[in-house]
């Protein structure tokens, strides 16, 4: 039975560590909760800080782990870190590194000549003026490094925005490093691949509905995209094309893409598979690959073979109620027992704010639906949709 470190074990990554256990591999994993939800799912667990690369790689050391997998952008350099001095499977520090940052991940793909907005990254409120100025209106401004989830991302409209805009970025930022790029108006779109000795397969693609906020954050990933089968394969083959670029050779790829008037361009790529319930549920539901556990086979050494792949219908559908204070949210068991639905939940408490879309964290509750085709998952989330009633109260 191979071993398997997962570095992270909040409520998400908690069905990693199920998917993985009944894969047949011994489970162990760290976060900085005692108390996280995985701690009681994986077969060891201990209470570490997964950015703490030195004091994950004693425990893995002493635990004699056979691989060491990332679930998240924070988790990424550690995995690396240890899998390097472990002589595991894993990213070479320099394709982690460029893997989160988005200034490095910029030049590496510019160096390729792949399409990508044109962007500058800055250090100061001044450098931003600056760098707006040469990119131009609207842009967008985001740290190059903020361990994903939307952080402190925001579309800039004019030159008053500016200040507001990275104040807003301020706090995530992890590097003293902004960067501000072209905004591109078009479809966006996550697509997820697993690398095989370099062989790039893409497994599920999403189209994403965006409400007209600033912050941008998505409300619905809907499976398979719904683009002409060109464009697809256009899609595909830069995306093939960027998770090498950037060195992802063998592993999980969430790539994030753009389709403009003028074709596809790269947004972003993190070297793992997609959040939330991407990794463990949605792939499968679409394609019928267990990605999870072919992720661990790779990173423990042991052959990878992927089935003949499908194109199933899913939607990942996000409540957004009123903005205000929540009071109640109705009928969610009604909902969860509609056919299709793989899972259901609110992730806010009564008293919290909602509402705020400031990133994807802020979201009120979600539900993932699946279906034969995209039009049969579509149709269950608006049902369910339609069921749940959130009562807000105004905010004082």
């Amino acid at each position: 039975m191979k071993r398997i470190l997962v570095l992270g074990a909040g409520l998400y990554n908690a069905r990693v560590l199920v998917r993985l256990r009944e894969a047949g591999f011994h489970v162990l994993a760290v976060d900085r909760d005692p108390e996280a939800a995985g701690s009681r799912v994986a077969h060891e667990f201990k209470a570490i800080d997964l950015s703490d690369a030195p004091a994950v790689l004693r425990w893995a050391e002493e635990r004699r782990v056979d691989g060491v997998m990332a679930v998240n952008d924070f988790g990424a350099r550690t995995a690396s870190y240890v899998a390097a001095r472990m002589g595991l499977p894993g990213l070479p520090p320099e394709v982690a590194e460029a893997a989160n940052d988005k200034g490095l991940m910029r030049d590496v793909w510019k160096a390729a000549g792949l399409p990508i907005p044109s962007y500058r990254v800055v250090g100061s409120l001044e450098g931003l003026r600056a760098a707006a100025a040469e990119v131009g209106f609207p842009c967008v401004l985001k740290p190059t490094d903020c361990g994903g989830s939307g952080r402190g991302i925001s579309v800039v409209r004019s030159a008053d925005d500016l200040e507001w805009a990275f104040d807003f970025a301020r706090p995530y930022v992890k590097n003293d490093r902004f960067i501000v790029e072209q905004f591109l108006d078009g479809t966006e779109m996550t697509v997820e691949t697993i690398s095989i000795g370099g062989r790039v397969t893409v497994l599920a693609m999403s189209d994403k509905v965006k409400p007209e906020l600033r912050t941008r954050v998505a409300t619905s990933l809907n499976y398979p995209a719904d683009l002409p089968e060109a464009t697809l394969r256009e899609v595909e083959s830069l995306v093939r094309r960027a998770v090498l670029a950037i060195g992802i050779a063998d592993g999980m790829a969430h790539t994030e893409v753009i389709v403009t008037g003028r074709g596809p361009a790269l947004v972003e790529v993190g070297a793992r598979g997609g959040g939330g319930h991407i990794f463990h549920t949605i792939i499968e539901a679409v394609s019928g690959v267990d990605a999870p556990a072919a992720a661990a086979r790779l990173l423990t050494g042991l052959p990878v073979e992927l089935p003949p792949l499908r194109n199933n219908g899913a939607v990942y559908r996000f409540f957004n109620p009123p903005a205000g204070i929540l009071k109640a949210a109705r009928n969610f068991e009604e909902a969860r027992r509609v056919e299709g639905v793989l899972d259901i939940g609110l992730s806010k408490r009564p008293g919290d704010r909602v509402g705020n879309l400031e990133n994807s964290l802020q979201r009120a509750g979600f539900v993932v639906t699946a279906g034969r085709t995209r039009r049969e998952a579509v149709e269950v989330a608006d049902r369910v949709e339609s069921l749940i009633e959130f009562v807000v109260e105004p905010a004082a």
